[in-house]
């Protein structure tokens, strides 16, 4: 008897087994595969790659040294990193676009703070820019003032409202009652 129900124990714990494995087996597959299709970067449209791939963006690397408040103190560098044409930016954490014919043309700069304590500055009184040979215009879109801690350098933009088919630029760098530099940008 003890014989047979051993028998029947070992017939319904294998018949669980058999059922068991399998089970798992399917779930931790579906896990796996659940993980990497959620590592993966969503497809995105062919409308969106083309709209990245068409960013304009050019290197500068222009710097210029700024007195600023107290000379004895020492300079500011003011670097004109690089320039992009978008069609859409943030601002103040809203997301901005376009009008249909315009763009923006956004300069990166990165200002550096060798001084002892911060300093607050105006990063749009340092840059004019012309398309065509029109007037020189001040940026419209920035972040002013931007506050650059002592012995440090702060990352920033700076932009201006274009028309869509400008792609010839001159930039102005410099103080304002000061010497200017001039940069030719062409897209």
């Amino acid at each position: 008897m003890k014989e047979e129900n051993n028998s029947s124990f070992l017939k319904s714990l294998l018949k669980y087994f058999l059922i068991a494995v399998p089970v798992i087996l399917v779930s931790v597959v579906s896990f796996l595969i659940g993980k990497k299709s959620l590592s993966l970067p969503p497809t995105q449209s062919s409308e969106k790659v083309l709209s990245v791939e068409a960013r304009p963006t050019k290197e500068i690397g222009k710097e210029i040294s700024l007195e600023v408040g107290n000379p004895e103190e020492g300079k500011i560098k003011y670097v004109v990193d690089s320039a992009e044409i978008l069609k859409q930016i943030v601002v103040k954490g809203q997301d901005v676009s376009a009008v249909p014919g315009r763009a923006f043309l956004v300069l990166n700069l990165k200002i550096t703070n060798e001084r002892k304590n911060g300093i607050q500055i105006n990063t749009r009184d340092f840059i004019r820019l012309s398309s065509l040979g029109e007037e020189w215009a001040a940026p419209e879109i920035h972040n002013d003032p931007v506050e650059v801690q002592a012995i440090s350098t702060k990352i920033t933009k700076i932009g201006f409202p274009i028309n869509d088919s400008d792609r010839q630029f001159k930039l102005k760098i410099g103080k304002i009652d000061g010497e200017k530099e001039e940069i030719d940008l062409n897209f």
